[in-house]
């Protein structure tokens, strides 16, 4: 009986892929690295990054301390930072809104003062006027100017004692603090401060009534307000004397009036 015909071998024709050289066996296909945890129990879990616990890592930071400016933004010191004094448009426009508002509350006890009486005589007869004092009663435009100065004088006084802010100041988002540590104004700080502005108010006044030549003296009262144009921290020369400035009232910066508040 003959043995079954076997297979045999073909022969090498010599052809190699173009990316393996001749002679080169071929390339075995990439396995994944082997599994490094044990079956059955959970995954291999790759080692912690360096923190708090370990060695070498940074001490834990304290949160941060609420101060004047924006988020994020700290306080570098009782001095306070450049950007959180009160603009010299936000102080001019909160000055021009209280004295409309005086203005508006002491015009009852200029009108009382007038004669009117006088002024219709004047009008039937074309009586020119040539003094304008003849039309008030005196006496009482001067009780009405001393109304007006106390209403004042208890307007700004009282609301920078207790909110460091007038209805100006609030408006244009502003308020008055301490220069020295940015706390609440003392009542002492903001009766020195306002008794300093009327000085100057009834001084230049009072000069001006005297002579012309007296009231260029007067325009030396100009320089208190003057003063934040070129000052470093934009201070009046009544805040340099009352020791406060005027800063920003930012929803980031702390009142320092809430807590007195919160106290009564």
């Amino acid at each position: 009986m003959s043995e079954p015909p076997q297979d045999t071998p073909k022969p090498d024709s010599g052809w190699q892929p173009p990316d393996r050289p001749p002679g080169e066996a071929p390339a075995s296909p990439e396995r994944p690295p082997p599994y490094q945890g044990s079956y059955g129990g959970p995954p291999a879990q790759a080692a912690p990054a360096p923190g708090y616990g370990h060695p070498g890592a940074p001490p834990p930071q304290a949160p941060p301390v609420p101060g004047y400016g924006p988020p994020g933004y700290h306080h570098p010191g009782p001095q306070g930072p450049q950007d959180v004094i009160a603009g010299r448009g936000a102080r001019l426009g909160a000055g021009i809104l209280d004295s409309v508002l005086l203005g508006i509350a002491a015009t009852p006890a200029v009108l009382f003062s007038i004669r009117w009486d006088r002024l219709q005589d004047m009008a039937r007869s074309g009586e020119p006027m040539t003094d304008p004092l003849d039309l008030y009663n005196i006496p009482r435009l001067i009780g009405g100017y001393a109304i007006a100065f106390l209403l004042g004088f208890v307007y700004f006084t009282v609301l920078h004692a207790r909110w460091g802010q007038t209805l100006g100041k609030k408006a244009f988002g502003i308020r008055l603090v301490r220069a020295s540590d940015l706390s609440a104004v003392s009542w002492g700080q903001a009766l020195g401060r306002q008794a300093f502005v009327y000085a100057i108010s009834v001084t230049t006044g009072a000069l001006n009534l005297l002579t012309p030549v007296a009231g260029i003296l007067g325009l030396v009262g100009l320089l208190d307000n003057a003063w934040i144009l070129w000052d470093e921290r934009r201070q009046a020369l009544h805040d340099k004397v009352a020791g406060t400035v005027v800063v920003k009232a930012t929803p980031w910066t702390p009142n320092p009036y809430a807590r007195d508040q919160t106290r009564s």
